[in-house]
C-alpha cells in the first residue's frame, strides 16, 4: 500500500490563494478595454438650474427637441423632481423665454429727440438676442409676456415712447404690434435655418427658383407678379427687417409730441394725449 501522506507537509488552498492571487487594482488594464468615465457630479437642483439646462438643449437641438424627460436626464434626475419647480412644460417655457429676453439690453432715452434710434436700436437687440436661440421664440406667439425680465424690459420701452410724447394708446399698440414684426421675423429666419437657409448665399438658389416661377406665370392674369419678379425676392433679411421697423417708427413718429400731421379733416398735433 502507498503511503498516505501526512496532510500537515501540504501546502494548505487558503495558502496557495494567499500566495498567487493579485488584487485587479495591481494588474494594469488591458489596452483594449474602454477605461470607464468617472460619473459626473450632480448638480444641486434649482429652478435655475433647470431654466439653465432647458436653454442649452434648445440652443444645441431646437425647441421640439426640449421635453422635462430630457432635461431630467441632462440634471441626473427623475422628470418627477422637476414638477418641484415648474407646474408643466408651458411653465418652463414660459420662463425660459423671460430668461432670454432678459439678455436683451434695456432701451433708454437720454434726450426725446432720439427716441426712434433708441426704439431701432432696441428692435435689432431684440431680433439678434432671439436669433441665438434657434427658434425658442416660437414661445413668444399668442403669450403675452408677464415674467421679470419681461416687464422691465416693456417698462423700459413705454417709457422711451412716453418720454417722446406718444399718447398712451399708441404707445401700447404700438409696442405690441413691433414685438410682432420682431417675433415673425424671427421665427421665418429659425425655419429658413432649420431648411439649410442659414446664410443669403444659401438662400440664394430657393428665392432665384421663386423669382423664375412668378416670372413664367401667365402675364395676362398676374400682369404685377410678372412685372415685379425681381422686386418680391430681392433683399437681404437685413434689409427687409429694417425696412419694416423704419415703416413701423415713422407711424409713431406722427404721434410724436411737436409732429404736425396735415389730414383731410385740419392739421393734427402729436401728442399730449391719451
Amino acid at each position: 500500500m502507498s503511503p498516505v501522506p501526512d496532510s500537515s507537509a501540504l501546502p494548505s488552498s487558503s495558502a496557495s490563494v494567499e500566495t498567487g492571487a493579485l488584487h485587479g487594482s495591481e494588474l494594469p488594464a488591458p489596452p483594449w478595454r474602454t477605461r470607464r468615465k468617472a460619473p459626473a457630479a450632480r448638480q444641486p437642483l434649482s429652478a435655475e438650474a433647470v431654466i439653465e439646462t432647458a436653454l442649452r438643449l434648445v440652443d444645441r437641438d431646437g425647441l421640439d427637441a426640449l421635453s422635462m424627460r430630457r432635461v431630467a436626464q441632462d440634471l441626473g434626475t427623475g422628470p418627477a423632481s422637476l414638477y418641484a419647480y415648474f407646474a408643466n412644460k408651458d411653465e418652463l417655457l414660459e420662463q425660459l423665454l423671460d430668461r432670454v429676453v432678459g439678455e436683451i439690453p434695456l432701451p433708454v432715452l437720454d434726450a426725446p429727440g432720439d427716441w426712434a434710434a433708441v426704439v431701432k436700436r432696441s428692435c435689432w437687440d431684440s431680433r439678434a438676442v432671439f436669433l441665438t436661440h434657434r427658434d425658442l421664440v416660437k414661445v413668444a406667439r399668442a403669450n403675452i409676456p408677464v415674467g421679470p425680465n419681461s416687464l422691465r424690459y416693456t417698462e423700459a420701452m413705454l417709457a422711451v415712447l412716453r418720454g417722446a410724447g406718444i399718447p398712451d394708446k399708441i404707445a401700447a399698440w404700438g409696442m405690441d404690434q413691433m414685438s410682432l414684426v420682431i417675433v415673425a421675423d424671427a421665427v421665418e429666419t429659425s425655419i429658413h435655418v432649420s431648411h439649410g437657409r442659414q446664410s443669403e448665399a444659401d438662400a440664394a438658389p430657393y428665392l432665384a427658383q421663386i423669382r423664375e416661377y412668378y416670372a413664367s406665370l401667365p402675364v395676362d392674369r398676374f400682369p404685377n407678379l410678372v412685372a415685379m419678379a425681381p422686386a418680391m425676392t430681392e433683399g437681404s433679411g437685413d434689409e427687409r427687417f429694417a425696412f419694416a421697423i423704419d415703416l413701423m417708427v415713422a407711424g409713431l413718429a406722427r404721434h410724436a409730441a411737436g409732429h404736425v400731421v396735415e389730414s383731410g379733416q385740419g392739421v393734427f398735433v402729436g401728442g399730449g394725449g391719451k
